[in-house]
């Protein structure tokens, strides 16, 4: 099978791509921001985009930050899917990357929580605008990676600093790799 991630530049995608690749598959990736994809026929998309700041109450973000925090968890991985769909064989399968628990309030990341309903929501929507084409979200748990930087950097603003400390210094156990990968094979 041939898989596309978009946002490849994340640690979580780059677990993806490297045991995607061990198991046989081709992988081709797009880091960054890009709105662009490796162009070629692909069996499986994964749509990764996504930072958490700005990390603060609502009416306390900056709204051109907050704006753009939406931009790229839910726009940017739309648009690559919209430069991407062309390219995509029968019975392909779109793959975004969510977010936190949509069935808890996570208060001080409204802008990334925004983007990633976004994506929940057009994945229902676009898997019964598409039959044949299955749209997924992979919600991959708390792992520890450096995305957790930009809590620490927002500080007592984050109403889960102190967790946060905790898996970042790994005293709050998380997901693996590899529990990841298992989840986009449950998906698959």
């Amino acid at each position: 099978m041939r898989f596309i991630i978009c946002g490849s530049g994340s640690e979580i995608a780059q677990g993806l791509a490297d045991r995607l690749d061990r198991d046989g598959h081709q992988v081709s990736g797009v880091t960054g921001r890009s709105l662009q994809t490796p162009g070629g026929r692909w069996d499986v998309l994964i749509l990764a985009h996504g930072q958490l700041a700005p990390i603060d109450r609502f009416f306390e973000c900056d709204m051109s930050e907050w704006v753009g925090g939406v931009m790229v968890n839910a726009i940017y991985p739309l648009s690559c899917l919209r430069s991407a769909w062309p390219e995509r064989n029968d019975r392909a399968t779109v793959i975004f990357m969510g977010g936190p628990n949509m069935m808890r309030t996570s208060p001080t990341y409204t802008a990334y929580r925004a983007g990633k309903a976004i994506l929940e929501s057009l994945a229902e929507t676009l898997e019964i605008e598409y039959p044949g084409i299955k749209f997924r979200v992979l919600h991959p748990g708390v792992v520890n990676t450096r995305i957790h930087q930009q809590t620490l950097q927002a500080g007592r603003k984050a109403w889960n600093y102190e967790r946060v400390m905790k898996i970042v210094n790994g005293t709050e156990p998380t997901m693996g790799h590899d529990e990841v990968y298992m989840r986009l094979k449950a998906l698959l």
